[in-house]
């Protein structure tokens, strides 16, 4: 389930760039998934989550964003308070 967090050395996310974060006190998780890319960028699609115990991830938002905006953002939310997971089980 969503709330048995891996440890670091575990490494969740995917060659790729495709990996998942998860906040419990927000009851969110996020994923990130490598997205199309054109002949001037390339992007990450990010879906974001609502958390319930007991119940399945539900789909708040999807986006995309350019590869470099993503790896910040990533970094970033690790800076504050983020943890990463592996995907939910459906």
């Amino acid at each position: 389930m969503w709330h048995d967090q891996p440890k670091h050395s575990d490494k969740p996310e995917k060659a790729g760039g495709q990996g998942w974060l998860i906040n419990p006190s927000q009851q969110k998780l996020v994923q990130f998934q490598p997205g199309s890319a054109t002949a001037h960028a390339q992007w990450v699609a990010i879906h974001t989550f609502r958390l319930k115990p007991g119940e399945a991830p539900t789909l708040i938002t999807g986006r995309r964003m350019l590869r470099q905006n993503a790896i910040e953002a990533w970094q970033t939310m690790l800076k504050t308070g983020w943890t990463r997971c592996h995907s939910p089980r459906r």
